[in-house]
């Protein structure tokens, strides 16, 4: 009996041990391998090739047989860096993407592809002051709207962070509650407990944003107005859909919420995608390279933990003439 009340027990540990590793990554990563691990294993029962262990054949036939699908060779590195995580997962801790038949396999792919990534447009203030007229600020989903467009662009935070994917999956330990933005004629402190950098409450992040007295852009004011109309408790989202006849007080959700901004850029004559809800934050993030905050607070505003920051700048070349103008002034005053 002893016997066997231990081996349970160490089943019951492996599978608990194997649940905390799958914490590890975020839910949004979890979802991203599972779709990984099935396209392998689809494409290795189609061709009836051992899964596991991978040979590097095998992983650069793979790469091939999705450049056929795919046209960006960084995602088709991802995929190839999941089968590196389910071997790891079950056991087989030597696979190596790092093999010559590989490395020539993803440089031929990335000849044949000429991929371009998707060139992204920071919003810019004019952008906006031209949203603000499309809008009627006295009806309380546009008030709403607006609201949570000024937040994401102050605060360099992530459609993610502003509201949920659905209604079911607000989490006041994740998204941004009414209690969360505390108000004053100054400004708003948004306190932010999760978020891409933030996954195991490990601290907390507080954003301050200051009002722009006489503006149309100012956050404050859309907040303010936001609150007027739209009313709720403190424990509530952040940002929520007025009731109707047939629906009741409801989250704003990242799919409602990129249909509305995208209508706006229709409105606005821009192309589709044109602009993103993403672009809010890169548009911040370049208004304050502009105004010539230094890199150390824009990325302490923004949380960022890595260099991927300066991957939201894309300068102009008035910008980019600064420098040989500099260059030009000083030799001219050292040579004449």
């Amino acid at each position: 009996v002893s016997f066997i009340f231990t081996a349970q027990a160490w089943t019951n540990l492996q599978k608990e041990t194997l649940c905390t590793q799958r914490q590890a990554f975020a839910q949004s990563t979890q979802a991203n391998h599972r779709t990984h691990f099935k396209a392998y294993l689809l494409f290795c029962g189609f061709f009836h090739q051992e899964p596991i262990p991978a040979t590097p054949h095998l992983l650069s036939c793979y790469a091939q047989f999705l450049s056929k699908s795919i046209r960006s060779p960084s995602t088709i590195s991802h995929y190839l860096s999941s089968v590196k995580l389910l071997h790891q997962l079950n056991g087989h801790y030597d696979l190596t993407l790092d093999h010559f038949e590989l490395r020539q396999t993803l440089k031929g792919i990335e000849r044949a592809l000429q991929h371009r990534p998707r060139e992204h447009h920071p919003v810019t203030p004019e952008f906006l002051s031209q949203l603000h007229g499309f809008l009627n600020h006295q009806d309380p989903k546009d008030a709403t709207i607006w609201a949570v467009l000024l937040l994401g662009f102050f605060t360099f935070l992530r459609k993610s962070n502003l509201v949920p994917s659905s209604a079911a999956t607000f989490d006041p330990r994740k998204h941004l509650s009414r209690a969360d933005i505390s108000v004053s004629s100054a400004g708003l402190l948004v306190t932010v407990r999760w978020s891409k950098t933030i996954q195991a409450n490990e601290r907390q992040l507080q954003i301050p944003i200051l009002a722009i007295p006489g503006s149309q852009l100012c956050p404050v004011l859309a907040y303010n107005n936001m609150l007027r109309l739209v009313p709720a408790r403190p424990a509530s989202p952040a940002f929520q859909l007025p009731p109707t006849p047939r629906r009741p007080l409801r989250p704003l959700t990242g799919s409602v919420l990129d249909k509305a901004f995208a209508r706006l850029v229709n409105k606005a004559g821009l192309p589709p995608r044109y602009h993103t809800l993403l672009d809010l934050r890169r548009g911040g993030y370049t208004l304050a390279f502009e105004a010539g905050v230094p890199r150390e607070l824009r990325r302490h505003h923004g949380d960022w933990k890595s260099d991927a920051d300066l991957l939201y700048l894309q300068l102009t070349m008035a910008q980019r003439l600064r420098l040989p103008a500099a260059m030009r002034s000083l030799l001219c005053h050292r040579i004449t």
